[in-house]
């Protein structure tokens, strides 16, 4: 292995317009482009597998003129050890919200529907969605047992121009 040489593991590809692949590396960082004039090498960069990029420079740009697969796979990583007051800040973490939180939420998102902002805000697609959850909260919160499928179809206002 040569100064001119990398290694990276393969996170995510994707192709171009113009048949040059870019490969993202597994543990962040700058997408790295492997030229259409090096299509041959294309096939090497599957995802999880390490290669060893060969960097050669053409009019002060870097670019990758030749890579191999590095032997084997590398090893998962290793599971790190936590300790109790670590497991329990976690499982706080990922709990139930808040339910004054919750009923903020809820409020501030009915406002929206009122003065008609939630799709200015949002977006159509998030609001509608927004909407159908802040049905469920207050049918909910309300104990009716209903299922709401009678409701009419949110519809954001449209812009006053």
């Amino acid at each position: 292995m040569s100064e001119n040489d990398t290694i990276i593991v393969v996170g995510v590809t994707r192709i171009d317009g113009y048949g040059n692949l870019w490969v993202t590396p597994a543990g962040g960082g700058d997408e790295v482009k492997i030229g259409a004039k090096r299509k041959q090498l294309h096939d090497l960069f599957q995802q999880g597998k390490a290669v060893m990029c060969h960097w050669e420079t053409y009019m002060n740009k870097p670019y990758v003129s030749d890579a191999k697969l590095v032997e084997g796979e590398l090893p998962p990583p290793s599971k790190a050890e936590l300790t109790a007051e670590q497991e329990e800040t976690i499982r706080q973490a990922i709990s139930k919200p808040d339910p004054q939180a919750v009923g903020m939420v809820t409020k501030e998102i009915g406002n929206h529907i009122i003065a008609g902002t939630l799709s200015k805000i949002f977006g159509e697609e998030i609001a509608c969605n927004l909407v159908i959850w802040y049905r469920s909260q207050i049918l909910g919160v309300s104990r009716i047992s209903y299922d709401g499928s009678k409701l009419p179809r949110f519809i954001p206002k449209k812009k006053e121009e």
